[in-house]
Order: structure tokens, then sequence, then C-alpha cells
């Protein structure tokens, strides 16, 4: 390898592109761009060292490198379509976290393995190209009051070669995100104020072994989702709402968060929320209740732990 003094690649000169896998683990080209922040995007597989009887202090076998795995996290905003449909990257990206979609605006939580897609992900950086297959995932969707809401994501996949590629050219996209002002949060169908909220899917991301596949991995998925949702909603007197005793008895309430803009909005529909803890806390001066919960499925239809449906703005 011959070194020519070659100039630095620039950081701000970054493209990610993702795509639906049709067969899971099989890398595909991408096509679809995501506008995102926050990205990193590194190898993970373990060095496997070789001890064995030798001569000398110090390492005198070569070490291996196991399971050939890779990550992916970034930011991403919550956007539309601009009329009432989940903007395309996004609808990617929710697929392959534990979710399916059941139309083209409803994504909701499910139980089948074989509905579970996986992604190939391609992330060029100002001249190389890192990529990914049989991707899956989780993420993170919050905001504080009256600002934008936005998607933590975070993937494992199977790392493919680095090679050199020229920096793709896109079109920026021009859609706005949404935004956690002039939307509703209710629980039990009362309006209550909250400074911020996160909703964690909180996806088990595994690989698929297979001694057979070149990486040791087949492609990775998504066996347990345990959505959980933290909120920091006002104290009340307990003649108001009793978030203490709604806890201590373990009543389940129903949630929904709506979210938008002026052409979009999502809402997060709940059916099932259980307080798993409440702690005193403050917020600008005034007494708050930090509490987390779990999103809980009904036996029937069950799988609704947590439904996003996107729609025009109302």
């Amino acid at each position: 390898m011959t070194w020519s003094n070659p100039s630095p690649l620039l950081e701000c000169k970054t493209v990610i592109r993702v795509l639906a896998e049709s067969a899971k683990g099989t890398k595909i080209a991408t096509t679809q761009y995501l506008f995102v922040s926050n990205l990193k995007h590194d190898a993970d597989a373990p060095f496997i060292e070789r001890p064995g009887t030798g001569q000398f202090r110090g390492h005198e076998a070569k070490g291996a490198i196991g399971a050939r795995a890779g990550k992916v996290s970034f930011d991403c905003e919550l956007r539309g379509t601009g009329s009432g449909g989940c903007e395309a990257g996004l609808a990617v990206l929710l697929q392959a976290c534990g979710l399916v979609a059941t139309s083209a605006v409803i994504y909701n939580m499910h139980s089948t393995h074989a509905n579970d897609k996986t992604i190939s992900i391609d992330v060029f950086e100002d001249g190389i190209n890192k990529g990914l297959a049989g991707a899956s995932g989780t993420w993170k969707l919050g905001a504080d009051a009256g600002g934008r809401v936005v998607f933590k994501f975070e993937f494992k996949g199977v790392w493919q070669t680095v090679a050199d590629v020229a920096l793709p050219a896109e079109t920026p996209s021009v859609l706005l995100p949404l935004m956690f002002q002039g939307g509703t949060f209710t629980i039990a169908t009362n309006a209550i104020k909250i400074g911020k909220f996160e909703l964690d899917i909180n996806a088990d991301v595994q690989p698929r072994e297979d001694g057979a596949a070149a990486s040791g991995i087949a492609y990775f998925m998504t066996p347990q989702v345990q959505p959980l949702l933290t909120i920091d909603p006002e104290a009340h007197l307990v003649a108001n709402y009793d978030f203490h005793g709604i806890w201590l008895a373990g009543t389940e309430a129903v949630i929904s968060i709506v979210l938008k803009n002026a052409t979009d909005q999502l809402t997060i529909a709940i059916p099932q929320f259980q307080i798993r803890t409440i702690n005193g806390g403050v917020r600008t001066g005034k007494r708050i209740n930090d509490i987390v919960g779990q999103c809980n499925s009904s036996l029937s239809p069950g799988n609704d732990g947590v439904t996003l449906t996107f729609a025009a703005a109302a």
C-alpha cells in the first residue's frame, strides 16, 4: 500500500442511504436518502486473542476477528410527506425496528418474524463507503414542549467491506419536522400538561447466528419489543388526578399524543399505560412527577402496545 499524502476526509460531506431488503441479510443497493444528524458508524466485531505456548513475553500469535457486525446510530426528525403520510425514509426505518405497516400510514407492533424487515445501510464519508446488511434496530422518540420531535435510532447489522466510492449526489428534502406544539396529550381522556416526553420502543436487537455465513451472522432481528414511555406531568392534588394511587393500584390508562406541523400529524396511541416508577421533581418552579411507565398490549386484539398513525394535519 502506497501512502500518497492525500487530503483529509471532511466530516460535513456525509450521505446516508437505506432500503428494505427483499431477502433478510442480503445486501442490496440502497436508494432512499435520509436527513439525519449525530451520525456514527463503526465496526462492532470482537477481537479474539490467541494465547498459547511460546518463547517470549507479549503477543506471539496473531489474533482473529470474530463475527463481523457493525452499528449505526443517528438522530432523525419526525417528518411526514406534506400530505398526511409517513416520510419515505422514516417508513423504511420503522419497519426494521419491530413495527409493521398495516397500511401506508399505520405502524404498530406485531409478533410474527415473517413481518420483520431488515435493511441495508450505506454511509458515504467523503469518498469511502461503509455499509451494513441485514440491519435491525431500535428507537426513542421525544421532544421538549415547543420543540421539534426527533427519533434517536440505533441499528446493528452485518459489516460490509469498506470501499472507495464517490460521494453520491442527492436532492435535499424541504419537508419540515413535526413539532411538540399545537397538539394534545391526554391520559385517561384527561388533558395533562407535560414539559417533555420520550417513547422508547425498546426493541432487543440480536444476531441470528449462522456459521455458514461469511460473517458468522445471517442478519439481525428483534426477538422482543417492550416499549416504555417517560413523561413529566405537573403534580396535582389527589382529588384532581391521583398519580400515586394509580401507580399503587397498577391501574392502566389510555394515552394519546398528537404531534403536528402545518401539513402532517402523528397520533401515538397507547391503550394500556401502566406506571412503573414515579418520583417528584421541579420544572421552572413547578412541582412535577417524573414518571416511567410500560405500554402494555391488550389481550384482544393484542400487538397494540404502541400504534403510530399518520394523517393530514387537522
